[in-house]
């Protein structure tokens, strides 16, 4: 098990440092979205690299999910005792219906920030 917790801890480690190298480089490397028509980095424009760098950001939080799922025992282990303050520990599927119930949870308040952004987007006015 330590193994695959290894090699998992350094695949988080080499795509957050893709992540970093990315947005290093759509901020500082390629003039602003609306500056950018005929800029390449790498034979890419910037609409490519945020893809890109979006497809980065989701690798990653599945491997961040995979990260917790593997050490989930230990997670509640820590809130029961340290947060909760109990010594009863809840039984593997408790913990499994807790996990599950958590994950859809943070996905809802993902989605509903997305929702709610919707309310604000503004199209430009057309040119004059």
């Amino acid at each position: 098990m330590s193994v695959i917790n290894f090699w998992l801890d350094f695949a988080l480690l080499v795509v957050f440092m893709l992540m970093g190298w990315e947005a290093a480089s759509l901020q500082f490397l390629l003039p602003p979205p609306t500056l950018s028509a005929g800029w390449t980095l790498f034979g890419l424009t910037y609409d490519q690299w945020r893809d890109i760098q979006f497809g980065t950001l989701c690798l990653f939080a599945f491997g961040v999910v995979f990260h917790v799922m593997l050490h989930w025992n230990w997670v509640c282990s820590v809130v029961t005792a340290q947060i909760l303050r109990t010594k009863e520990r809840p039984d593997e599927g408790k913990q499994t219906i807790i996990g599950v119930a958590t994950l859809i949870v943070l996905l809802h308040v993902i989605g509903a920030g997305v929702i709610l952004s919707l309310f604000f987007v503004h199209a430009a006015p057309p040119p004059p």
